[in-house]
């Protein structure tokens, strides 16, 4: 079986919004660590379904250099490609959506599939 590596880049959930500046409601709050515990344990599943992966999330911010993010990411950076994206070795697999585990098990075997 091929190793996968799968990367996700995300916005910074706290550039704005609930836990931005000005702060925010206690709803969007709530709202945003429901997602956040939610996207943790798509990625911990998945880490303990599928031995031969590697996952690593990255959070995209405009004040991080771009040369501090791996090289073939930074092409969909600098593109404006929409967050959350993900990339499967290095491929683009999913656009502004971050999968749920459904989601990334069919990506992760259509790929292992592949090769």
């Amino acid at each position: 079986m091929s190793k996968v590596r799968i990367e996700i880049y995300e916005n910074d959930p706290f550039s704005g919004g609930c836990c931005g500046a000005g702060g925010g409601s206690l709803q969007a709050a709530m709202r945003l660590m429901k997602t956040l515990n939610e996207r943790a344990e798509v990625v911990t599943k998945l880490r303990g379904e599928f031995k031969d992966i590697e996952v690593a999330r990255e959070i995209v911010n405009p004040q991080k250099k771009l040369e501090q993010y791996p090289q073939h990411a930074r092409q969909f950076i600098v593109s404006g490609t929409s967050l959350p994206f993900v990339l499967v070795n290095g491929k683009l697999a999913v656009v502004g959506a971050f999968p749920t585990l459904e989601e990334f098990r069919k990506i992760i075997k259509e790929f292992l599939n592949k090769t």
